[in-house]
């Protein structure tokens, strides 16, 4: 793994918007079946979203997914929620022409891209169209605090909101 490679686009992560980003080992990403159950039991946007269970991979496959990888980057950023997903996609772009052919970025959330998604449909932006961490059954809190990261529920509409994005290399 080219280590100058990947703090230059950690780097660059920064200089498009991001508000941190570190390399992390793929084994301190944690995969657990209990996530996807909040997303059909707790979230509203439930079936609603291509990028959202049940069209995302289920934690069995998302755990088969980081068996592929050693390596990724742990993406903090904010809100507006289409400009970190455009970063996402940019440095995940930027990976590939460094290299790293195997580059996938990791979104935060629902997809930010269309006001309404057909999911009877077929995606009308799948080149750009990411399914989020949690989507796929990643603890992103356990995951983010593993990585020395600042991670806490909001309990107030106005605190100020982290997004958590994530970008597996190889």
């Amino acid at each position: 793994m080219d280590k100058d490679r990947i703090k230059e686009l950690c780097d660059e992560t920064v200089k498009l918007g991001a508000t941190f980003s570190r390399l992390i080992s793929t084994k301190s990403i944690i995969v657990e079946p209990w996530v996807q159950l909040k997303c059909r039991f707790g979230c509203s946007k439930f079936g609603k979203y291509k990028t959202c269970p049940p069209y995302t991979p289920t934690y069995k496959e998302t755990q088969e997914l980081m068996n592929c990888y050693e390596n990724a980057i742990l993406i903090e950023g904010q809100p507006p929620a289409k400009q970190f997903e455009e970063m996402l996609l940019r440095i995940e772009h930027k990976a590939n022409f460094a290299g790293f052919y195997k580059a996938f970025a990791l979104n935060a959330g629902p997809c930010p891209l269309c006001a309404e998604c057909d999911v009877d449909g077929s995606c009308v932006m799948p080149k750009d169209a990411r399914p989020s961490m949690e989507a796929c059954g990643i603890d992103v809190f356990k995951t983010v605090r593993n990585n020395g990261f600042e991670i806490k529920f909001l309990e107030h509409k106005n605190e100020y909101v982290k997004y958590f994005g994530l970008l597996l290399l190889e």
